[in-house]
């Protein structure tokens, strides 16, 4: 099936998994990720421009939402404990919480989640921001 008729099913989601069903295809979509639940400080940003060149918070953050607007991945800048993670959905298949989506490219923001790693990569399932 092209990308096009699938990307269509996100907002269908109970057709998605009729199909899914009828093709006796596993589907995970809304499925909660496993992992240690954290709350941890820092950024959002798109990861194209932050892997290729370092580009991040205030003055590239109207960037970084065109990109994640796009469909670029986004990654999550720790203010501590160095490393980066890439950022999933707490839930598969469903979109970050708009409020998430807002902050992107702002410094210091404090998310709640599960850390998920595989294959020495690292990843942060995001549930949404800590008030």
């Amino acid at each position: 099936m092209p990308f096009t008729q699938v990307q269509r099913l996100v907002s269908d989601l109970p057709k998605a998994r009729r199909m899914a069903k009828q093709g006796n295809i596993d589907l995970l979509v809304g499925q909660a990720e496993p992992g240690e639940a954290v709350r941890v400080r820092g950024e959002v940003t798109d990861a194209n421009c932050f892997m290729g060149s370092h580009m991040h918070a205030y003055d590239h953050a109207f960037c970084a939402k065109l990109c994640a607007a796009a469909g670029g991945p986004l990654v999550f800048i720790p203010d501590q404990g160095g490393g980066i993670y890439l950022v999933l959905n707490e839930r598969n298949g469903i979109r970050l919480p708009p409020n998430v989506l807002d902050r992107i490219g702002v410094p210091g923001i404090v998310l709640k989640g599960k850390v998920i790693e595989a294959d020495n990569m690292r990843a942060l399932a995001v549930e949404g921001l800590v008030p």
